[in-house]
């Protein structure tokens, strides 16, 4: 570990991310509750935020400095295209690290790397080039990037040792893990959203996330059209490119009234959700380190999901026990079963997953984000001094 200096402070830029306050994926709420935590240790932390997708223009919160920037109407170059504008704002203003996140918006690190002094970090949340949502040669593209991932940074993070074993065995490259971290949503009263939707404390499941093939809400609603359940199923999310398959998602539920779509919702309305529900379904395929199942963990939802690494990571278990069950990924008969027992046996699952809150909020503490990610930054620092 490195020592840092008394009153040492870094001059740290955020890119890579739609802005602040997080308002619309993982990526977001990482970098919102990384900032503040950086803030909070002594740090400048400027987060660039898309211009247009914020009505409001503060320039600071909680002591994070904000820049906002045009993106792209074009589908799928917005992420890049910010970025870009990003990296060539940092020119010359001498960030001490400039830290990109994400496959898309980490190709402009190349920018940052010959054309600053700053120490230039990427932060990998996922294999974005393996989403089926993207067609080939976008996925051609963000293969490229996951390349340059690898080697154009003086540093490269990534959200979990799953992701750490594929860039190991990949592209030959050490990471350094930094696990995601959430801010505690604070429970909410039912109130107007129960209320809209016909809903009862702690008696519904609810699945959040974008409404996209690799994450497989049509699992969920196909496994919950056969499990022996009263508790209706609540899917939070929008579509992200895929309309289609969306249209699809409603076509599967067509005729069930207990299954209830509520489109892309956030804040309050979306803390009053997450924290009334009694249980919480993940049918993903990808993933990279998924806040939507760490913030309802944290908020001591019994927790059903597919056993891929990432889930298995988070939860601490390769079988399942009380409050956080997992099945065969895409097993959808199983994943039905489940859903009947959780509702049969509710009690002992919401014991269980208080237990599992406990864990959740020791391990993904947000005070324990900041540090880390100091900790990263100073390494490269003096990894490249030592070069």
């Amino acid at each position: 570990m490195i020592k840092r200096r008394k009153n040492e402070s870094l001059s740290i830029a955020m890119v890579g991310t739609r802005g602040m306050p997080a308002n619309y994926g993982g990526v977001e709420t990482v970098v919102d509750v990384l900032s503040r935590q950086l803030v909070l240790r002594g740090h400048e932390v400027t987060v660039f935020c898309r211009s247009e997708d914020y009505d409001q223009h503060p320039p600071m919160i909680d002591g994070v400095k904000l820049v906002y920037l045009p993106a792209s109407t074009s589908p799928g170059v917005g992420a890049m295209v910010h970025a870009l504008r990003s990296a060539v704002y940092c020119i010359g203003r001498n960030f001490d690290v400039i830290h990109f996140h994400a496959l898309g918006p980490g190709m402009m690190s190349i920018i940052s790397r010959l054309l600053t002094r700053s120490t230039v970090v990427t932060t990998v949340h996922g294999r974005d080039d393996k989403r089926d949502k993207w067609s080939r040669s976008v996925r051609s593209l963000l293969r490229v990037a996951a390349s340059i991932s690898a080697r154009v940074p003086h540093s490269t993070l990534v959200v979990s040792e799953t992701l750490a074993d594929e860039y190991a065995a990949e592209f030959s490259r050490t990471t350094t893990v930094v696990p995601n971290s959430t801010h505690a949503i604070t429970e909410v009263a039912p109130g107007d959203m129960l209320e809209k939707y016909g809903l009862l404390h702690q008696n519904y499941f609810v699945s959040v996330g974008r409404l996209v093939p690799e994450k497989a809400p049509h699992e969920t609603i196909m496994a919950y059209q056969e499990a022996m359940t009263d508790m209706p199923l609540v899917i939070v999310g929008g579509a992200a490119g895929t309309e289609a398959y969306v249209n699809h998602l409603h076509e599967l539920a067509l005729g069930n009234e207990n299954i209830i779509f509520t489109g892309p919702i956030y804040g309050e309305e979306l803390a009053e959700i997450l924290t009334n529900a009694g249980g919480f379904i993940t049918s993903s395929h990808l993933e990279g380190l998924p806040t939507a199942l760490i913030e309802a963990g944290r908020a001591a939802l019994p927790i059903i999901a597919s056993d891929i690494p990432p889930h298995r990571e988070i939860l601490n278990t390769e079988s399942g026990i009380d409050g956080r069950r997992v099945y065969p990924t895409g097993d959808s008969k199983a994943l039905g079963e489940l859903m009947t027992a959780v509702s049969e046996h509710h009690e002992e699952e919401l014991f269980g997953a208080k237990l599992l809150a406990a864990e959740l909020d020791d391990r993904y503490a947000p005070v324990r984000t900041g540090e880390v990610h100091e900790q990263a930054y100073l390494s490269a620092i003096a990894h490249r001094h030592r070069r």
